[in-house]
């Protein structure tokens, strides 16, 4: 396999923003660099990190955030027509048990949204399509990893890149954690491995019958799957 290291991209106030180009893909080759890029939410960003966003010519960002989140945390990001809300959860949906419970249900539950949002990859302008949420790990690294193994990514280096987050987020989690204001749940106080972003994907296979056709049943085209293939790999 190729040896992959994420590209982190200095977007000042956000710890976890980086390019998903150079990872590997199964059979030879690697994602294109500058189409996808996760982070977590842009609420995070200074003004020296806006700029720096704006400077990476992002054509579109996709929020995956709930409509409540957005009240308290706006995105600084928000501005403009390359912005797209496009939550992956309903008002009212549950936020269960352990980090593997979580993902299978929010994926259970909603693959039209989840459809939408690989969709909104897919469809965008030419240029780099950033992806985040809250802390840009569980709807991000759902959605993310959807795309990613449509294109064809290695499965270890995806979920290599899942682990990622940790490192990433560790400082500001540890700020948290001394203060007053970690109201998570105990078993998602643990961060979570790459066996949760693996288990969501063998869930799919086992329940859904695979990624593509879980992601067409919730309305994603042949032409979205060609469209991001060529996107991110440069064959349709």
């Amino acid at each position: 396999m190729t040896p992959y290291t994420p590209l982190h991209l200095d977007w000042a106030g956000c710890l976890n923003a980086r390019d998903l180009g150079g990872l590997p893909l199964t059979g030879g080759g690697t994602v294109r660099e500058r189409v996808l890029v996760r982070s977590e939410s842009p609420s995070y960003l200074t003004d020296d990190g806006v700029a720096a966003a704006g400077a990476y010519g992002l054509s579109r960002i996709i929020d995956l955030r709930r409509p409540e989140e957005l009240v308290e945390w706006p995105s600084r990001l928000a501005d403009g027509p390359a912005y797209l809300h496009l939550p992956v959860q309903a008002p009212g949906d549950p936020e269960e048990g352990p980090w593997v419970h979580l993902y299978q249900g929010m994926l259970d539950r909603h693959p039209e949204l989840f459809a939408r949002a690989v969709g909104a990859v897919a469809d965008a302008p030419e240029g780099p399509v950033l992806v985040h949420c809250a802390a840009g790990k569980d709807r991000t690294g759902l959605v993310v990893a959807l795309a990613l193994t449509l294109a064809g990514a290695d499965v270890d280096a995806l979920a290599d890149d899942y682990e990622v987050t940790n490192a990433r987020l560790a400082p500001r989690y540890e700020l948290r954690a001394a203060g007053a204001g970690d109201d998570r749940p105990a078993e998602r106080k643990v961060p979570p491995t790459r066996h949760v972003i693996l288990g969501a994907l063998e869930h799919l296979s086992a329940r859904h019958g695979g990624v593509e056709a879980y992601l067409t049943g919730g309305g994603l085209t042949p032409g979205h799957v060609r469209a991001l293939r060529a996107r991110l790999v440069g064959q349709g």
